[in-house]
Order: C-alpha cells, then sequence, then structure tokens
C-alpha cells in the first residue's frame, strides 16, 4: 500500500535496485502518481528524477523531456526542496534532453537549438563550465553534417569538467569521430583505456565494442573483432535502450557471413520491433537488420522464415521490404527536419557494405538459425573445371582416384549438368569413355556418400542407390565395393567384418579376371577391412581395460578411411589380443601388396598410417619409445609413397597422424610442428574434411599444453567451426567447451562464459558424457563470479551439485556445494546460502575437499561483513564464526592428513580475520590480526610471497587511512619494499611502492 510517504519512499528505493527496463519504467511512472497524492514537493522531485533515469535508461526519449519540464518547474517553484543531490541530478538532466530531442524526428531542428542555449545559459547561471554543452553541440553537428569537424575541436579541445559525461563516453563519442572519418587505427588508439578495463561504466565497454567492430574488422584485427561481438553482444541482449548495438551486431554478422548467428540476434531481440520511444537508435537496429536479411535475400534464402514483430510470421524477404520501407522514410524523417541528407547517406552507407570475407569467420559459436550461410566460392587453389562434359568427367575421375579435396566440387558440376532437365546424354557415352548416364549418378550417389558432413543415413542410401546403379551400368566390381561400404561401420555401429570380407573375396576374384575395376575396389574395400579390424581392435583393447572406447567413426573413404582409427588416443593398459593383432596386420600387409601391384601409392601410404597405429597400440604397453620408433618410421614411409603418387595433398593426413602421435607422447613442440604443416596443407588444397578438424583440435590442446593460451582459443574456434560444417555436432560442442575453459583461465571470463552460455543450450551437448557436461557447468559458474555475476553463477553451482550428486567420487559435490554456498553469500542470498554451507560441511564430513570448504568460509565471512557492517552485532557473529569453522577445517585436513593446497592457510586465515575486522570497523583489532598474517606468510618463504606483500599493503592502508598513522604505514612499506628488492623479487615489491607514491600526494 502506497498510503504514506515512507511507504512510497521505500518503494522508490526497492525500485531503484531493479534492472533497467520496462518493469522499472511502469513502476517508475505508478510511483510518481502515488507521489503527487502528498503534498510533500520533495519526494515528487524525487520519483520525477527516478522516472526520467528510467525513460534514459529504457529507450524512451520521446517522454523524458515533458517529465523532465515539471522537474524544472518544481524547482522553480520549490526551490529548497531540492538538495545536492536533487540539484546535481536536475543539471545533469539537461543534457539528457537535448539528447532525447535530437533523437526525435518530430521535434523541429530550431527546437533542438533553443534547448542548447537554454542548457548553456542554465550552466553558465549555475556556475558550470560549458564542455557538456560543446559536447552537445558537437553531436548536433555529426547528426546534421554540418560542421562536424569544427564542433569535435571546440569540444575535444576542451578541459573536462563536474557534468561532462564519464571518461569512458567521451572517448567513445571522440573515437567514434574518427570512424565516420575512416580513421579506423586512430579511433581504436583513443578507444584503448576502454577496452583495457582502464575506464568503464554502466554501459562501456559494452557500446564501445559494438562501434568497434567494423574497425576491428577493416584493420584485421579478427581475435579482437570475436571477442567484442561475444562479450558486447551477451550485454546488449534484451536490453531496449541497446537497439543501435544489437543492429551494430547483425552488421558483423552480415559481414562476416554469421547470417545463422545474425538471425539467432533477431530472434532474441524481436521485441525492438515494437519500441519506437527513441527513433535514432530504431533507425541504426532497423539498418543493421536490413543489411543482414538483404544478405540473405541475395544469397537465394528470402523464403527463410525468420524472426520479426511479435505476432505475425514472416520470410526475409518480406521482413527486408518491411525494414526498408519504414527505414527509409524513418531517415527521410530526419534529413527533412536537419536539411541535409547527413543521416540518409549514412544509412546508404551500411546498407552499401559487403562480406569482407569469403568464408565465415569462426566465432566460436554454434550457429542455430534457419538459413545455412551462403554458399561458398571454391578455394584458391581448385583447378578451373573444364567446360566439356566429358573432359569434366575425366579429370573428376582422375582427381577421386587420389582423392583430391577438389574432386566433389567437379562431382557437383557434373550433376548439375546431367540433373538439368535439358541434358540429353551422348549416344556414344560409353565408347568414348564418358559412360552411360547410370554411371555418371552411381559415382556421383559415390562421391556424396564420402563427404564427412554426410549423415550416415543419407550416406547408406547413398551407397545403396550407388550400387544399384553400377549394376545398371554393367560395372559390377564396383557395385561390389559400395555393397562392402554398406557393411562399413558408422558412428553407432562396429561394421560387417565377415560381409566385408566375402564382399573382398569376390573382388579378389574379379581383380585376377581382370574386370574393370576389380584392382581399384579390391584394394579399397582391403582397407575398408583393415580400418574395420582396427577399430574393433581400438574398441576391445579399451574394454579390456576397464576404459571408454575410443569414437572412432570411419568412413572408408573420407578421404579414404585411414584418417579414421585414431590410436594415440587409445586406452592405456595391457596391449591387444594377439590373434585379433595378427589378423589385423596381415590384412594391413595384404592391401599393401595389393595396391602395389594395382599401381596405387597412396593406397600403400593409408597401409603403413594404418600399420603405424596398429603397431604402437601393440607395443606401448611395454616400451613407448620403441613403439613410438617404430610407428614413426612406418609414417616416414607412407610420406615417401605420398610423395611417389604425386599427392601432396595427402600430406596433410600423414602430417596430423604424426603430430597426433607426438602429442600423445608429450613431446608438445613436434607434435606443434607436424600439426601446423598438416593445417597448412590442407588449407593449401582446401581440404575441408573431419581430418582437418580433427587438426585444428590438435593443435589448440598442443598449444594449450605450451601455455600458449590465445593461439589455443584461435585453434579451437577453427576446431570447432569445421566440425559443424562436417556435420559433428558432439566434436564441435566439446571444442567449444574446451574454447570456454581456455578463455575463462586466461583472463578473458566474459569471452568464456559467453561461448559457454551457448554450449549448453546446444541439443549435442547432452549427448555430451555427463562428466564434460559437469566440466562445462562448472567452468561456467566459476566464469560468472569471475564476472561479478553470483546470482547467475549460483543458479549454474545448483543445477551442477544435483548433476554431480551421484559421482561416485563424493568430494566434486563437497566442491560444487562450497562453490555455491560462497556464490549464494555474494548474491545476498542468505538463507539458501546458509543450507548450501551446511551441505557443503556436512559431504565434507564424509567426502573432504578442504580447499573448496577453506574458501567457501573465508568468502562467506567478508560477504557477511561487507554487507552488514559495524551495525549489525548479529551479522559480525555470524562471519567470526565463519572465519572459526574455517581455522577448524584447516587444523582438520592437516591433523587427519588431507589433500590441502592452500598454500599458507594459518597466512591467508589471518588476513581474512583482518579484513572482516576492518568491514566491522574494528580497526585496531584488524591491524593486529594483520600482524599475524604478515608474521604467517613470512615464515612460509617465498611460496607466500604474493599474500605477504598483500597482507603488508592492507596493513598500511590500515595505518594510514584507518588509524591515522601515515608515519607508520610508510615505514612499513619502505621496510617491506627494501626486503622484496634484496631477495629479488620486484613483483611483490611494485603494488607496495604504488601504494608509497600514492600516500605521499595525498
Amino acid at each position: 500500500m502506497l498510503d504514506t510517504t515512507d511507504a512510497v519512499r521505500a518503494a522508490l528505493r526497492a525500485n531503484d535496485e531493479l534492472p533497467y527496463g520496462r518493469t522499472r519504467t511502469v513502476t517508475a511512472e505508478e510511483l510518481v502518481d502515488a507521489a503527487e497524492q502528498f503534498d510533500d514537493p520533495e519526494l515528487l522531485a524525487f520519483a520525477l528524477l527516478e522516472l526520467t533515469e528510467a525513460y534514459e535508461y529504457d529507450a524512451e526519449q520521446r517522454k523524458l523531456p515533458v517529465v523532465f519540464a515539471r522537474i524544472a518547474k518544481l524547482r522553480t517553484e520549490h526551490p529548497d526542496s531540492f538538495g545536492d543531490w536533487e540539484n546535481h541530478a536536475t543539471d545533469w538532466r539537461y543534457k539528457w534532453v537535448a539528447a532525447a530531442l535530437l533523437s526525435v524526428p518530430d521535434v523541429p531542428l530550431e527546437a533542438v537549438r533553443r534547448w542548447h542555449g537554454e542548457l548553456r545559459r542554465h550552466y553558465l547561471e549555475r556556475g558550470h563550465d560549458l564542455q557538456p554543452y560543446y559536447a552537445q553541440q558537437y553531436r548536433l553537428a555529426a547528426h546534421t553534417g554540418e560542421g562536424a569537424q569544427d564542433a569535435f575541436e571546440l569540444w575535444a579541445g576542451r578541459w573536462r569538467s563536474r557534468y561532462s559525461d564519464c571518461y569512458a563516453c567521451e572517448l567513445r563519442e571522440q573515437a567514434r569521430h574518427f570512424v565516420a572519418r575512416g580513421e579506423d587505427e586512430r579511433a581504436l588508439e583513443i578507444w584503448q583505456p576502454v577496452f583495457s578495463g582502464e575506464r568503464s561504466c554502466s554501459e562501456e565497454p559494452h557500446t564501445s565494442r559494438a562501434l568497434a567492430l567494423l574497425p576491428l574488422l577493416r584493420t584485421g584485427r579478427l581475435d579482437e573483432a570475436r571477442s567484442a561481438h561475444l562479450t558486447g553482444y551477451r550485454w546488449a541482449r534484451g536490453r531496449p535502450a541497446a537497439a543501435e548495438v544489437v543492429g551494430l551486431h547483425l552488421e558483423f554478422c552480415a559481414l562476416t557471413r554469421n547470417e545463422p548467428r545474425g538471425l539467432e540476434i533477431l530472434a532474441e531481440n524481436r521485441d525492438l520491433f515494437d519500441r519506437h520511444g527513441d527513433p535514432l537508435s530504431r533507425l541504426h537496429f532497423l539498418t543493421g537488420a536490413q543489411l543482414l536479411l538483404a544478405r540473405l535475400a541475395e544469397d537465394g534464402h528470402g523464403d527463410v522464415p525468420v524472426a520479426g514483430p511479435p505476432g505475425a510470421h514472416r520470410t526475409a524477404a518480406a521482413l527486408l521490404a518491411e525494414l526498408r520501407t519504414e527505414g527509409d522514410a524513418l531517415a527521410a524523417r530526419y534529413d527533412a527536419r536537419n536539411g541535409t541528407s547527413a543521416v540518409g547517406d549514412a544509412r546508404r552507407a551500411r546498407l552499401a557494405r559487403t562480406p569482407l570475407f569469403a568464408e565465415p569467420l569462426p566465432l566460436g559459436l554454434r550457429a542455430t538459425g534457419p538459413a545455412p550461410a551462403a554458399p561458398q566460392p571454391a578455394p584458391a587453389t581448385a583447378p578451373a573445371a573444364p567446360a566439356d562434359l566429358a573432359e569434366l568427367v575425366e579429370r573428376a575421375r582422375e582427381l577421386s582416384t587420389t582423392n583430391h579435396p577438389d574432386a566433389i566440387l567437379h562431382w557437383n558440376r557434373i550433376g548439375a549438368l546431367i540433373e538439368a532437365p535439358e541434358h540429353r546424354h551422348p549416344e556414344d557415352a560409353e565408347q568414348s569413355g564418358l559412360g552411360s548416364l547410370a554411371q555418371l549418378r552411381a559415382e556421383l550417389a559415390l562421391e556424396r556418400a564420402f563427404e564427412s558432413h554426410t549423415p550416415d543415413r543419407e550416406a547408406a542410401a547413398l551407397y545403396a542407390s550407388a550400387a544399384a546403379l553400377f549394376e545398371q551400368a554393367g560395372l559390377t566390381a564396383r557395385a561390389l565395393g559400395c555393397r562392402a561400404r554398406l557393411a562399413g561401420p558408422t558412428d553407432d555401429h562396429p561394421g560387417d567384418l565377415p560381409t566385408i570380407r566375402e564382399l573382398c573375396a569376390q573382388l579378389a576374384e574379379l581383380a585376377e579376371d581382370g574386370t574393370p575395376y576389380g584392382g581399384r575396389e579390391l584394394v579399397a574395400v582391403l582397407q575398408l577391412q583393415a580400418n574395420t579390424e582396427l577399430r574393433a581392435l581400438f574398441v576391445a583393447t579399451a574394454e579390456a581395460n576397464n576404459q571408454d572406447s575410443p569414437n572412432n567413426p570411419t568412413n572408408p573413404d573420407s578421404p579414404d578411411g585411414s584418417d579414421d582409427s585414431r590410436g594415440p588416443h587409445s586406452p592405456h593398459g595391457p596391449g591387444p589380443d594377439p590373434a585379433a593383432l595378427a589378423e589385423t596386420e596381415a590384412t594391413l600387409e595384404r592391401l599393401y601388396a595389393e595396391a602395389e601391384r594395382h599401381g596405387f601409392p597412396h593406397r600403400q601410404a593409408n597401409a603403413r598410417l594404418l600399420g603405424a597405429r596398429a603397431r604402437f597400440l601393440a607395443d606401448r604397453h611395454r616400451d613407448e619409445s620403441a613403439a613410438f620408433a617404430a610407428a614413426d618410421r612406418l609414417m616416414v614411409e607412407a610420406e615417401q609413397l605420398v610423395d611417389r603418387a604425386g599427392a601432396p595433398w595427402r600430406l596433410a593426413q600423414v602430417y596430423g597422424q604424426r603430430g597426433e602421435l607426438a602429442m600423445y607422447t608429450g613431446d608438445l613442440t613436434t607434435a606443434e610442428r607436424f600439426l601446423r604443416q598438416a593445417a597448412e596443407t590442407a588449407a593449401q588444397y582446401g581440404d575441408r574434411s573431419a581430418g582437418t578438424a580433427r587438426v585444428h583440435d590438435g593443435l589448440a590442446r598442443t598449444y594449450l599444453g605450451l601455455d600458449r593460451p590465445a593461439e589455443a582459443a584461435r585453434a579451437f574456434t577453427e576446431a570447432a567451426a569445421r566440425y559443424d560444417r562436417n556435420g559433428a555436432a558432439t566434436d564441435a560442442a566439446s571444442a567449444r567447451i574446451m574454447l570456454g575453459q581456455v578463455l575463462c583461465g586466461s583472463g578473458r571470463a566474459d569471452d568464456g562464459v559467453a561461448v559457454l552460455e551457448t554450449v549448453l543450450l546446444e541439443p549435442a551437448f547432452t549427448e555430451l558424457d555427463v562428466r564434460e557436461q559437469a566440466q562445462a557447468r562448472l567452468n561456467l559458474a566459476r566464469g560468472l563470479r569471475e564476472l561479478d555475476e553470483p546470482r547467475a553463477a549460483a543458479e549454474e553451482y545448483l543445477l551442477l551439485a544435483d548433476q554431480v550428486a551421484g559421482f561416485e567420487e563424493r568430494h566434486i559435490l563437497t566442491m560444487v556445494a562450497a562453490e555455491a554456498a560462497a556464490a549464494l553469500a555474494a548474491a545476498e542470498q542468505w538463507p539458501a546460502a546458509d543450507l548450501a554451507r551446511q551441505r557443503a560441511l556436512d559431504s565434507h564430513r564424509t567426502a573432504p575437499h578442504a580447499d573448496a570448504v577453506f574458501d567457501m568460509l573465508l568468502r562467506q565471512a567478508r560477504h557477511t561483513a561487507d554487507r552488514h557492517g559495524p551495525d549489525h552485532p548479529e551479522a559480525a557473529d555470524q562471519a567470526l564464526a565463519r572465519l572459526d569453522e574455517a581455522a577448524d577445517v584447516a587444523r582438520t585436513a592437516e591433523r587427519e592428513g588431507q589433500d590441502f593446497a592452500s598454500g599458507c592457510p594459518d597466512g591467508t586465515l589471518h588476513d581474512t580475520r583482518a579484513r572482516t575486522l576492518s568491514a566491522l570497523g574494528r580497526d585496531e583489532e584488524a591491524l593486529a590480526e594483520m600482524e599475524l598474517a604478515i608474521a604467517a606468510f613470512a615464515a612460509y618463504g617465498p611460496g607466500a610471497r604474493h599474500g605477504l606483500a598483500e597482507s603488508i599493503r592492507v596493513a598500511a592502508i590500515l595505518e594510514a587511512n584507518r588509524l591515522d598513522r601515515r608515519d607508520a604505514a610508510l615505514a612499513r612499506l619502505d621496510a617491506a619494499v627494501a626486503e622484496f628488492r634484496t631477495a629479488d623479487a620486484e613483483q611483490a615489491a611494485q603494488p607496495l611502492t604504488e601504494l608509497r607514491t600514492h600516500l605521499t600526494r595525498h
């Protein structure tokens, strides 16, 4: 009930805690009505000021000037009801009104200029500097396109003042000026303090990240552009006042060929179509959306359903037409109001932008939009396709024989020709060597089945179709080869070895009789048989060692099956069954011999690559170094055979396997060399197979082992994108989980959280091993905690606790419950935090995790003291009780020999107790406790140097700022700095030196 002034004030304070948006705005309007029922100008002023703030941050610029007029009138009539805060807030809002009037095209330009004059007059009367006035003058000039450079110099050359926009926002506007002038490098230099975190506010660096997307792309800073999109959009999503920012992210998706991602963003922000309160921001949003939809329409996806204004279904083409009409009309209204063409020109320039890349820029995200990215041109290395059908078929068959990556491009061109309604097949096709129409259709179906992104079920249908067509064409050997491939292993089936062996025997007879394609198909099916046997060997060895079976999907011709059984990732433990191993190696030797006899050196190379895996699997449990040497000899021979075959594109497979093996044995330098060679070779020849995705995945893990997280993140991003293109959804999800983990662990939690949040929504996420799911959620929760989003972190922790409750390793539940309790306390969810703490302590008694529980109790103590302060004795008792519990955890861990890696627990405990006491206003006790922390860290030795320096720093702050003992603080700092420098510990001395400089200046 809002029937008293106290009730209204309480409601105003509660509303101020809500995030900006429709709910807060509507409530603010209701509270103005409630305040008006009382004869209390001070209360009404407060309510009106809160309403203008709600309008400013909820994109309601149309309404803001009217409410401000009431505030100005109220201050004139009741000046005594405006204290320092109210007066400052009112004067600040003069700038908001200027921006709001500019944003509404119905407001005449002369009215905008009159308000600028009013702002100038008012600031002079109040004794304020005019820098904010010149800032508004510049924005007007930039908007109209008249005198922008002169206005910029008048504004940017003045000193900032009390009523200037925050430093970060002013840097944004300065950088934006240079972007408009095409000076991208200068703009990015101006933005640096914002992007580094040196300057920030509630809107920054998020808005600047969106504005910098195009300059970052144009200057080739793709990693920074990717990061700016991931982190900037996460902030903008669902914010009514971020319409312009959302539009810039839509433009980014169009320019980087990430149209499906753009459609996701459009769907997540469809409410913006109903928001008309800030027309200028709406125009920016409409323009970004139009650019995205235009790309889709131009690429042939105009009939794709898209998310437009709520309540109706639209295609991309239909929504494009609507946005074009509205956007052109709105821009024309601004130009008519301004008497210039600046707004329309800027809009047309944006809409004229075209994609900056030939292929989608990998973002580390899975886009689930309904429209695929635009079809991409062939790689630069692709040989030109002959125009004549016969020549085209001859070239395609030549490429297919050696599994050239460009073979499918030629076959697709052939398909377009022979599937066209007007195609008439030559009558002499069989005599000329072209082959019958049935043969061409069979070859086309087979090549499409070989594509690594073709789903198993679709591939099986293609194999069956190819077999029937080859039979129709009289090519029995090729038909038998297709049936063998039908019996081969898939993701869900180990393969039918008896059938494969039977068909292999039939092909051997045909080859002996000289049947066309008999030798070629015999060699291919022998490779399929060897691959299937090797896969069964891996699985059996894994099961014998009670380990998960390796995921080795086999496609014998994509490129040809020899890169699918990934030996180095097979289980540890005793070697494989000797009889099964001997059988597999016999098949490999036969494959090598038949490939040599029939003239297929690249198949000989495959035999050696498969043999290397078999040999390593057989010998590594006895002597890993000898097994590696034997496998490496076979791979060197494979490399030589590839050279002899004149098929350098096959070297990507050889280098990839050598890199995997080196990575497995821990030789990361060698692994990096080979995997980089594999990636470069694949790129040179346009290889888009699943094997190339695994190369980038392996390269990422190698970089991770070499402690090069930035390169690891880049490689995981590339791997995920390639897995997506090949339809390997679970592998892509796994790569993204690793990407998120790397980002979170290398100081880029905002990027990592953006990636992990999307991974958890992927359908493939539920198909991953439950432990991998749990690790992903743990990384996300910790990332959210680092971003100071404790409520979201707590939600993830609680979901994770339920997920790990059934794990045999019960200490994992202890850890998760403890971290959940700390997050709940940080979110000020006190009853839930207490329950989670008790759950963690109960679990700790039977399944100890001393580090997590110790850290939880320290964090809860600090959060309790910081939140309640010295005025709540009960809270003080609770905080100190948590510290006593932490001390007990540490003593018990030491007494019972529990794993406890918390460095110097005594020092940490005393330090936290000191900070807690200081928050409770007990500074003398805090200083005494910090002295104990300093002594404990010093006694621990060099391993506690960071903790020691931090405790000394806090002790000096207590002495100088809380206890008025500045000289003692300086003496403490001087002694500590000297001691650290004597110990060659400059890193520990540096923050103390900086603090001393600060204390002597003030």
